[in-house]
């Protein structure tokens, strides 16, 4: 119901022009918005996973938007310095995009050069050297492909006699569930896992070497992290194993190995400063654990607009999917969402 008003009002908003009213404000230009996005789909996966994947064509229609509305697209690190200065220009946005994929590398950083944005690129990097499809969002996605044979033996694969069945989303995800709860119980590598999670595409008839070969599931390799030193893509920290313990000495550790690895990759001139929350997940404290980690700016899932009271290692974003409607999108970079009661989280 709050949806579909919000939509009403967002459609009267924009004919009346107070989208373009409140992009030009003063109080907008005190503001920057941070865009979050996770992967851009090699194929299909927008349309099993539309949370986490966006067509390239969908990416490419929003930078189209900024663009002809004359948003300013700003490097992470120079929009946040400016905004602590008060010297943002006008509807200030930053680009972000976590986990460090391959789809990255292959179907973002050309639509960012096609429009000459910059952007920074949060990378975990455990699946870097492991050069492997990242093992619970690949048997995701296996689940929702093979769907149409209804279920498959569990033997091997997860606890349990009872069948592994994908027929519909609640049952996929359960599925799954339980596969990861085996495989964690078990302790196995990251090897053995994506033998488990080849076995479960067998089983289900998806070509499980078709995601290895087009690396659907990978993260950047080392090579490729390399590549985009000297680029308009900033390289920064996002935990070396995409997690963030309650342990500060294992939370601490993440971040040291997160960034001995990219440091490795990026070379003498790369500066790690920012950092992201795996997951959007954070708690108060992490925050004097970062700080004396040497982070400077920290951005989470919050959904707003930072200003100079924020705290820079508690950044709101805007996390942009393929479900957030043209229209939302608009609304929320011109600032005027935030004038609207929204749910709390």
């Amino acid at each position: 119901m709050l949806r579909m008003a919000k939509r009403g009002i967002f459609s009267l908003a924009r004919r009346l022009q107070l989208f373009s009213i409140a992009r030009r404000s003063a109080w907008r230009r005190d503001r920057l918005l941070i865009l979050c996005y996770h992967s851009v789909s090699m194929a299909d996966e927008h349309e099993w996973n539309g949370e986490l994947y966006m067509s390239q064509e969908l990416l490419r229609a929003r930078f189209a938007m900024l663009r002809d509305s004359g948003y300013s697209v700003l490097p992470l690190d120079e929009g946040v310095r400016r905004l602590y200065e008060g010297t943002l220009p006008p509807a200030s946005v930053a680009l972000t995009f976590d986990d460090g994929m391959y789809n990255f590398a292959a179907r973002a950083v050309p639509v960012l050069e096609e429009f000459g944005y910059p952007a920074t690129v949060y990378v975990a990097t455990y699946y870097c050297e492991h050069q492997l499809p990242v093992f619970p969002i690949a048997c995701g996605y296996v689940s929702w492909a093979g769907r149409a044979a209804g279920s498959c033996s569990a033997g091997g694969l997860a606890a349990g006699d009872e069948p592994l069945r994908v027929s519909t989303e609640a049952e996929r995800r359960a599925s799954v569930k339980r596969i990861d709860a085996w495989v964690t119980e078990r302790e196995l590598s990251a090897e053995e896992k994506d033998r488990v999670a080849e076995e479960f595409a067998s089983r289900l008839g998806v070509d499980y070497g078709r995601l290895r070969r087009e690396r659907m599931f990978n993260l950047m390799s080392p090579d490729e992290v390399r590549a985009l030193a000297g680029s308009r893509v900033d390289v920064q920290l996002h935990t070396h194993r995409h997690r963030a313990p309650d342990d500060a000495a294992l939370f601490v550790r993440e971040i040291e190995d997160n960034r001995r690895s990219l440091a490795a990759m990026s070379g003498p001139a790369w500066r790690p400063h920012h950092f992201c929350y795996p997951s959007g997940k954070h708690r108060p404290a992490m925050l004097p654990l970062l700080r004396g980690a040497g982070i400077e700016t920290a951005t989470t899932c919050a959904p707003g607009l930072a200003t100079r009271a924020t705290d820079p290692l508690l950044l709101p974003r805007f996390v942009d999917t393929s479900f957030q409607a043209p229209l939302a999108f608009e609304a929320w970079a011109s600032g005027f969402a935030l004038l609207l009661p929204r749910r709390t989280a």
